[in-house]
């Protein structure tokens, strides 16, 4: 398999969706999405058929300041989470406006683990809780377009996302897989490539609105991120390159202490991306990518490292893969 054909392969599996996972338990400052989720290739919607991608995320960060979780106020806050992200999507062979329509569900389970110094009884002591269980699922659909001339070639998608409160969650508790709110994550993304070249870049902006946790009453602000990532595909089944993500915060948190204010969050992160398809059989690729977010310039938010571990593998092709030497087999 040469290198364009594999191109073409991590198109079809690496295809975004229009999907997010759950984040980090921070209430004030903090999301539903998942910021680096979508990575490589964001824009491109694959064949018809069904596809699996499996996230491993890790996720180690901290932070100084107070920080509201849940009912509590939380100072120098230490948090750790592992989590498995099961994505299945759906690329039907319905078009709308010329664009391929897709939908996705998305179930994550793992074990978080958070720490820090609250208020207990007129006293400053340490707290820690340690969690697994399953996170907030997620529903979401995409619409993608193509366009192709010689070598370079072009996809623009649109998608939307719900995330439905019915994951774990204790008022009161530090650590949370569940988020207890309502939220619904809306953008678009693009993706540009050349086959001689064997580039790729991707970006994708997108806006989250948060709802408010009943039990809290507290309704985080509704929030901005912006994702990009660049690949150069080489010629042994190996691609690299850089991907990072910036999230802003744009409207202010309401309900939670007077003493924090409007609480505005905000992060960036930067870092490798490397990514590795088998040979084998046509129609059934599989693809590892793995990449790594560091982050920096973190405002009333915690602020660490991210690790995503992505398998892909296509369950059932619609219709075949063309032959050919480029991205026309996943076109």
């Amino acid at each position: 398999m040469n290198a364009y054909k594999k191109i073409g392969l991590l198109a079809a599996l690496l295809g975004g969706l229009g999907m997010s996972g759950a984040s980090i338990a921070v209430e004030g400052g903090g999301s539903n999405y998942l910021l680096g989720m979508k990575g490589p290739l964001a824009a491109f919607v694959p064949k018809p058929g069904v596809y699996l991608t499996n996230n491993v995320y890790y996720y180690d960060a901290g932070r100084e300041n107070v920080t509201p979780l849940g009912n509590r106020l939380v100072g120098d806050i230490s948090a750790k989470a592992l989590t498995n992200i099961a994505q299945v999507s759906w690329v039907t062979e319905l078009t709308l406006l010329g664009g391929r329509v897709a939908v996705s569900g998305l179930l994550p389970y793992g074990n978080i683990e958070v720490a820090g110094n609250v208020v207990r009884g007129g006293f400053k002591v340490h707290d820690s809780d340690n969690v697994t269980a399953f996170g907030d699922p997620v529903l979401g659909g995409s619409i993608g377009w193509k366009d192709r001339d010689g070598d370079e070639f072009r996809a623009w998608s649109i998608y939307g996302s719900v995330f439905f409160p019915a994951g774990d969650y204790e008022v009161g508790r530090l650590a949370n897989l569940g988020k207890n709110r309502w939220a619904y994550d809306v953008g678009g993304a693009f993706t540009m490539a050349n086959f001689k070249g064997g580039r790729e870049f991707s970006a994708v902006l997108g806006f989250t609105f948060n709802g408010e946790n009943p039990d809290t009453n507290y309704n985080s602000g509704n929030e901005m991120h912006l994702e990009m990532a660049a690949k150069q595909h080489l010629p042994n089944h190996f691609a690299a390159g850089l991907v990072g993500y910036w999230n802003q915060q744009l409207t202010a948190d309401t309900g939670g202490p007077a003493l924090l204010g409007d609480f505005k969050g905000r992060v960036f992160g930067f870092g490798p991306s490397v990514s590795y398809t088998f040979a084998g059989s046509k129609e059934h690729p599989v693809t590892l990518d793995l990449r790594w977010y560091h982050e920096f310039g973190a405002q009333n938010r915690v602020e660490g490292d991210a690790v995503f571990f992505t398998l892909s593998v296509p369950i059932s092709i619609t219709s075949k893969p063309a032959t050919g030497s480029d991205w026309s087999a996943a076109k």
